[in-house]
């Protein structure tokens, strides 16, 4: 059990400030002796010295400046939780966002932009990650939003459409395949990149085997979408991608989307965020990535 208050953290904030434990006093309200106390005990349950007495003054030692940075995050945290719980705005403090890669490829920093534009104050914690996983953390309430591929359907889960990001099988313009219709087949000779189960991509896959009567190829794995990106640019491998992320190479010719004789379903790119939270809040966030994301041009826009 931790040995140490609030008030202990206070204090040691307050004197850092205000450079004596008589002025540090006087602003907290209590007595010199008392905040005092406070800082010895502070000292004392956590092995330190945090400040050199020069006459009346107090000087931070080494140890004191690395506590006060920490005292000064501690605080805020607290006045963040304050606002958020007093309000239920989740708009106030900090807002838990999460990611998909295909977004945060594309045009994350643009949305995180203008969420900061439309409010200053905002503090974002941005988690980047597969699509069902993000989905489960916003079940589990570690998560206020999410934009992200193809969720499914969850009770608990509201979601809106933002767009289409449509997906092929492409691979680098100098190790073309020698079809124009691509079966699985065709990629027997051919490394075969995939983010592993269970996620969207690896789901596209395995449905387009199956729906060609087809064993899989044999898939080798990689947990994030950007490197397998780079692999297929330089002609390591093919994958099923959405095509936005590769866009600039394709409109170059360094990369080709192969045709399909059963085409591929396009992922849909969503909002999410949990029914019990604050609708308003969390609505703006989606007007402003639906925004960004219909001037991006990255994306189609969903069906009505």
């Amino acid at each position: 059990m931790r040995k140490y208050s609030l008030a202990q953290v206070e204090a040691l904030l307050a004197i850092s400030r205000l450079g004596t434990f008589q002025a540090a006093a006087r602003h907290i309200n209590v007595t010199q002796p008392t905040i005092s106390l406070r800082i010895k005990e502070l000292e004392e349950a956590l092995g330190s010295k945090f400040f050199e007495r020069e006459g009346r003054k107090a000087k931070l030692s080494g140890d004191g400046v690395i506590a006060a940075q920490y005292a000064e995050q501690i605080l805020s945290l607290f006045d963040q939780m304050e606002t958020r719980l007093r309000t239920g705005d989740p708009l106030q403090g900090t807002l838990r966002v999460g990611s998909s890669e295909t977004v945060a490829i594309t045009c994350l920093p643009e949305i995180i932009s203008a969420l900061g534009a439309t409010y200053p104050g905002l503090r974002v914690e941005l988690t980047v990650s597969n699509s069902f996983i993000l989905c489960d953390q916003l079940k589990s309430g570690q998560l206020d939003i999410a934009l992200l591929s193809d969720p499914g359907i969850e009770a608990q889960i509201h979601l809106e459409p933002l767009a289409l990001a449509p997906v092929a099988w492409i691979g680098s313009a100098n190790k073309l395949l020698g079809t124009t219709i691509l079966s699985p087949g065709d990629l027997a000779e051919t490394t075969v990149l995939c983010v592993p189960p269970p996620s969207p991509l690896y789901e596209i896959v395995a449905k387009w085997c199956a729906a060609e009567k087809s064993s899989r190829p044999a898939l080798s794995t990689c947990n994030s979408l950007a490197m397998i990106a780079r692999l297929v640019a330089s002609g390591v491998a093919m994958s099923v991608l959405p095509t936005c992320i590769l866009r600039d190479e394709i409109q170059r010719g360094a990369v080709v989307s192969y045709r399909q004789r059963v085409e591929l379903k396009p992922l849909k790119i969503c909002a999410a965020y949990p029914r019990s939270s604050d609708s308003d809040g969390l609505e703006a966030v989606v007007r402003i990535a639906r925004n960004v994301i219909q001037k991006g041009n990255y994306f189609a826009p969903p069906l009505v």
